[in-house]
């Protein structure tokens, strides 16, 4: 009796077309711009990056230009994981590295999967303090399929900012 078969190689593409809204096209431009924003609930006064639209809290529309507020390109790493890449066809990743949520100044939620670079690995931990590492304004992406946890491109990583840690009570909240 023949062996069963129990792994098959299979090369698969896969394409598909963003549609943005006009608020994330917004969100986007002013990223290329070098600024990020979010947008403040009238009611809760949550703040939410990239804007929504709207409060999930509250259920009312946060769309106009006085809901818009500036956020630091600063923040506090909340939680973190260590990526080793498999290696598999295709795959252009070799090295180790972290991605983390980052609580930015300014906002009320965290930004996931966001990259940590410019430091030893084991130096990587909660409440490390973070600044943006942005991609010079004229190599920018436009493409939307590049996103990076909606930072369309701009912001290469994290690093370090030299500033004290964040105490854990202080973002405890965030952990994810």
């Amino acid at each position: 009796m023949p062996e069963p078969v129990t792994e098959m190689k299979q090369m698969v593409a896969l394409e598909y077309a963003v549609r943005p809204s006009p608020l994330t096209l917004d969100y986007l431009g002013k990223l290329r711009a070098g600024r990020i924003v979010g947008h403040r609930c009238p009611e809760c006064e949550l703040v939410y990056v990239p804007p929504r639209g709207f409060c999930q809290i509250c259920v009312v529309p946060t769309q106009t230009p006085e809901h818009e507020v500036a956020i630091a390109d600063r923040g506090t790493v909340t939680s973190f994981t260590v990526v080793d890449p498999i290696q598999y066809h295709g795959q252009t990743e070799r090295e180790v590295y972290a991605l983390a949520s980052i609580l930015l100044d300014g906002a009320s939620g965290t930004l996931g999967q966001q990259r940590i670079a410019d430091v030893p690995l084991e130096q990587v931990r909660m409440g490390l303090r973070v600044e943006a590492v942005w991609i010079p304004e004229a190599e920018r992406k436009s493409d939307l399929r590049d996103q990076g946890a909606m930072l369309g491109g701009s912001i290469r990583h994290w690093r370090p900012s030299g500033e004290p840690d964040t105490p854990l009570s202080a973002f405890q909240e965030h952990i994810v």
